[in-house]
């Protein structure tokens, strides 16, 4: 058989076409993969700074807990053997810990008889157990004693995290803690003790990474790298077992975090005991932020790359279809005339190199109504199918990006948040000599509030006390919740501290108005505390510390004339 020119030219365009198409569904599908892993990547890291905040928000609620026992009269009390007062810091120790299962231990350990306990209360199966008599121990040669001893009032230790080996320490014993102490000091500013309370490392993070996808994967190190949370339970604490277990040794690629020398890393982990089943990760190195002997923490989440790239199974299917219409549409006009196909293949080539979103795509001829045009849709359906998978990503990694800076329950600021705009406010007030004031509020009785009429209740008494402090100030001012039932206001370019005043009293009025929820009045109270800038201090710090001090004074004259 003889073929013509024709024929030849036909069969050299459609084997021409065929091996287009297959090309640019190569092209396109690695294309989706790169994006698709840079975007995992983005999102882990974004998902582990948020986990990190999380982690420093426990830190603190366990650090405020210790400071407010260690400050109670009964502490001081019990360390002079007064049994009624050792009684009472008892049932103190045991509230936080039926509140919390993050509790293993709270003790009162005296810095006289060798360190010996005078209060303990551990957790024996579900509830708290009083510890007492001869059962009480010597404490004094472990660090969290001593190195605590060593600190001022109102700081806080925290050890090293390893296997609790404390004999008779019953739930803790066996299992990875972490200690948290802070020193009982008199009126003369000398230690007498140390509050200390063991911390359930599983717990914790068991509750924090009970929000993270199910495919995600946690990992945390101290800072020399050993594990000590691994999806592999055996991996963990491998120095406590006489071997070293290390998170470099597992992900190579992140030894500068370790070293110091970066704080965060994302890897794509395809080596070593990865190549079978490769990991998109990203790790970063938090700071305790503690007096402590640990450093840095490294905190990282990984995940399976084949479950990453499973999303692009749809688009798969959709670029088979498209192979195999194009092939077909080619042979088909190849026959009729070859030279009218090349130039909407060009066309539709270029289109497919676009994919990944780089540059301006060429216009699609979707408008004609032969196999080429419906060739054109289904590339502009894949197109947009990308698109909108790009913007869900980018508007996921939006809402984790405002998880981060942002309170989840009352949508006012964080902490961190807050920080950068006080940091901000202040730079502005000392370039243009002006002033500025910070608040500091604090509702009255809100734990029996949640104690008497749950938290749901309790969450929505916050949610409008944050509502009513919104509503009293400017836009350019910046409300924000630091802790349980805290929140502070910056009033930036405030002209007088008799304006600062009417702003707090206003604030004050609008609180003291009855809440209505579900049908009932509740009345709230809260006690406030000014500073202003520059009078009562020139940086962040010195101005919390005296609007803090200002709240106390109004929570105690609140008290004395009956109010909350």
């Amino acid at each position: 058989m003889r073929f013509g020119l024709a024929s030849r030219l036909g069969i050299v365009l459609a084997l021409s076409g065929m091996l287009s198409a297959g090309i640019t569904a190569f092209q396109a599908q690695r294309a989706s993969e790169t994006l698709l892993v840079d975007s995992a990547r983005a999102e882990l890291l974004t998902s582990t700074r948020v986990l990190a905040r999380r982690i420093t928000l426990v830190r603190e609620d366990l650090s405020r807990t210790l400071l407010a026992l260690a400050r109670h009269p009964a502490a001081l009390a019990a360390l002079d053997d007064d049994a009624q007062a050792a009684t009472q810091l008892a049932t103190l120790f045991a509230l936080p810990m039926e509140a919390n299962r993050a509790y293993f231990q709270i003790r009162l350990i005296g810095a006289a008889d060798n360190g010996l306990e005078r209060v303990r209360v551990d957790r024996d199966g579900d509830a708290p157990l009083r510890v007492d008599g001869d059962a009480l121990q010597e404490k004094g040669h472990y660090p969290y004693v001593f190195n605590t001893l060593a600190l001022a009032a109102g700081e806080v230790y925290l050890s090293r995290v390893g296997i609790n080996r404390e004999r008779g320490s019953h739930s803790a014993l066996g299992r990875p803690a972490a200690q948290l102490a802070t020193p009982v000091v008199n009126a003369a500013g000398t230690p007498r003790g140390v509050i200390v309370a063991s911390v359930d490392l599983n717990g914790v993070f068991a509750l924090l990474a009970a929000d993270l996808p199910a495919d995600f994967q946690l990992y945390l190190a101290n800072s020399a790298g050993d594990y000590l949370i691994h999806p592999d339970p055996a991996r963990t604490f491998g120095f406590d077992k006489g071997r070293r277990v290390r998170v470099q040794d597992e992900f190579p690629a992140i030894q500068a975090v370790v070293d110091g020398r970066a704080g965060e890393s994302m890897l794509d982990s395809a080596t070593g005991e990865h190549a079978r089943a490769p990991l998109v990760a990203a790790f970063i190195a938090a700071r305790a932020q503690l007096r402590t002997d640990e450093g840095a923490f490294i905190l990282g989440l990984a995940r399976p790359r084949a479950n990453v790239l499973a999303e692009l199974d749809p688009l798969r299917s959709i670029m088979l279809q498209i192979v195999i219409g194009m092939s077909l549409t080619g042979i088909l006009l190849a026959a009729i005339l070859a030279r009218a196909i090349t130039h909407p293949i060009e066309v539709l080539g270029a289109a497919v190199q676009n994919f990944s979103g780089k540059g301006e795509a060429p216009a699609l001829p979707v408008e004609r109504q032969d196999e080429i045009g419906a060739l054109a849709r289904r590339f502009a359906e894949l197109r947009t199918q990308i698109g909108q998978q790009l913007a869900e990503l980018e508007h996921r990694r939006s809402e984790l990006e405002h998880l981060a800076r942002h309170d989840a329950l009352t949508g006012l600021p964080n902490r961190a948040l807050f920080d950068d705009r006080m940091a901000v406010a202040l730079a502005a007030a000392r370039r243009d000599d002006g002033r500025l004031a910070l608040l500091f509020v604090d509702v009255d009785h809100f734990k029996p509030i949640n104690d008497r009429l749950g938290h749901v209740v309790g969450d929505r008494v916050l949610e409008g006390v944050a509502a009513r402090i919104r509503q009293c100030i400017r836009e350019s001012d910046t409300a924000a919740r630091v802790g349980g039932d805290e929140f502070v206001v910056l009033l930036p370019g405030i002209a007088s501290t008799a304006d600062a005043a009417r702003v707090a009293d206003k604030i004050r009025a609008a609180i003291d108005r009855p809440f209505v929820i579900d049908g009932h009045a509740l009345a709230v109270s809260v006690s406030m505390g000014l500073a202003h800038y520059p009078q009562d201090g020139t940086d962040a710090t010195t101005l919390a510390r005296h609007a803090d001090r200002a709240m106390y004074r109004d929570k105690a004259e609140g008290k004395a004339q009956g109010r909350g």
